[in-house]
């Protein structure tokens, strides 16, 4: 069975390619890929749902049934080739917030992981929806294949625990989670004005 690729709320998807193209139309992208590439080439594909979970969450042993809706993402191509990702998240009256394009690795290592799904032998079996898995607090994120039957995880490179692009249970990776969690909770406070990672 292909990979099922869930269907966002109506005004999602015009939103986003809407203001993809009114920053090409305008020349105001700072990133080099979009900045560059021709309008008319630019498109969006690949929708998938955001989840986030947190790391009280992950400490608790709380796992997906804790991950909470937070918006929908897309792939940004041209041409064929995957440029950047674009994700906007819901308003609390349920319009959609206008997206954020993002020029980083997360974008080129889900298409990466997405085109590895689309080969499992498990998919000859099951119907899986493509979603996508954010945990902020321990700077990963992570493919989610979901079905009513089981759920399987991917870590998109870079990943705090390893295993990019693997196909990793959900229970083993929660695992290797929440040593990171308890690993970080038990390590020296940072200074203030001390920075970290960005959040992906």
């Amino acid at each position: 069975m292909p990979l099922h690729l869930p269907t966002p709320p109506a005004n999602v998807p015009e939103t986003v390619r809407a203001k993809l193209h009114a920053l090409a139309d305008d020349s105001r992208f700072s990133t080099p890929a979009l900045r560059l590439a021709q309008r008319d080439q630019l498109e969006v594909s690949t929708p998938h749902q955001v989840f986030t979970i947190g790391l009280d969450d992950i400490t608790s042993g709380a796992g997906l049934a804790a991950a909470q809706p937070v918006g929908w993402r897309y792939l940004v191509t041209a041409g064929g080739e995957v440029l950047a990702s674009a994700e906007t998240a819901q308003a609390p009256d349920g319009t959609p917030q206008p997206p954020q394009f993002n020029e980083g690795r997360f974008a080129a290592a889900t298409a990466t992981a997405v085109h590895a799904a689309r080969a499992l032998p498990i998919l000859e079996k099951a119907a899986f929806e493509l979603r996508l898995l954010r945990i902020p607090g321990l700077y990963l994120m992570a493919l989610w294949l979901h079905s009513p039957a089981t759920d399987l995880l991917v870590p998109l490179a870079p990943s705090p625990i390893g295993k990019e692009g693997q196909i990793v249970p959900p229970a083993q990776l929660f695992g290797d989670l929440a040593r990171q969690a308890r690993a970080r909770s038990t390590a020296a406070p940072e200074r203030p004005g001390d920075g970290g990672p960005p959040v992906p």
